[in-house]
């Protein structure tokens, strides 16, 4: 259960963009993800855990949540490619990042997409792929006290049994659960039904929804950057289901998901969206 309250970034993240699109602000008054991983050919361990101690050290009795999203061949090579270079590195970043939120429980989620991209990967490369996360996740199991949440993609992706024969696949029963819809756009109501049927499989599991881009639902298969798209619930662990453990805004609203519908690459803050994102938001 997560018994402490969400840190509410107070970087100036719209700096850049406070004189021409003022409204922007208001998506930092809420908890957004940080995201942890390497850009294009470079590392991304280099002093990890002192500058997440500095982190913690900022924002506590508040914590943060995290992305991890290093793995090798990171997005299968599409618009959020990089990652970690080699196995050694990876692991090594997560070894890393445990020293950083050492005697806190903040939550992880791990990997997005990287389990539900195993199913269009050659059988040797999705083995290697479930291997090294299954190890992955036991150094973070073993080496922090985080709530891990493995990303199981959204409910258009995969099956609930699908889904839940990747997640038992790279887990031992050392993680929190599972996360649903990051980065994507399908509604509150369709990933909490989807969500409850995953759990069926292991009564254990609970579940985190991102609810970041999914106020008006999808744009029918349209996951670039989709026109008329609204934030969805602000983040919370009030969600009204034992099994959901909160709403998060892990896609951080206003970052593009690639060069699609007009979009920078993926990542890269887009104000004209972000504003399309956060109309008539009190």
């Amino acid at each position: 259960m997560i018994q402490y309250p969400f840190w509410v970034n107070d970087f100036d993240r719209v700096k850049d963009h406070r004189l021409t699109h003022p409204d922007v602000a208001k998506i930092f008054e809420q908890p957004v993800a940080f995201w942890y991983g390497a850009k294009k050919n470079k590392n991304a361990n280099k002093n990890l855990d002192k500058s997440l101690k500095r982190l913690l050290k900022r924002t506590l009795p508040c914590l943060p949540y995290f992305v991890l999203y290093n793995l090798p061949n990171r997005d299968i090579g599409q618009y959020s490619k990089g990652g970690a270079t080699t196995a050694t590195e990876y692991l090594l970043f997560l070894q890393e990042f445990c020293l950083g939120i050492k005697e806190h429980k903040p939550i992880i989620i791990y990997e997005p997409d990287a389990l539900p991209h195993t199913t269009i990967m050659t059988p040797t490369d999705a083995q290697y792929r479930i291997n090294l996360m299954k190890e992955g996740i036991n150094i973070l199991a073993d080496e922090s006290d985080a709530l891990i949440y493995i990303d199981v993609g959204h409910s258009n992706w995969l099956s609930p049994e699908q889904a839940s024969e990747l997640i038992s696949s790279v887990s031992n029963n050392n993680i929190r659960g599972f996360s649903v819809n990051v980065s994507n756009y399908r509604s509150t109501q369709e990933s909490m039904k989807w969500a409850l049927k995953v759990c069926e499989y292991n009564d254990d599991w609970n579940f985190i929804i991102d609810t970041s881009r999914n106020g008006n639902g999808p744009h029918g298969n349209d996951w670039c950057n989709p026109p008329g798209r609204h934030v969805g619930k602000l983040p919370t662990c009030d969600t009204g289901e034992p099994k959901c453990d909160a709403f998060l805004w892990v896609k951080i609203p206003g970052e593009s998901d690639g060069k699609g519908n007009g979009g920078p690459r993926a990542g890269k803050f887009w104000p004209e969206m972000a504003t399309e994102l956060i109309k008539d938001i009190n």
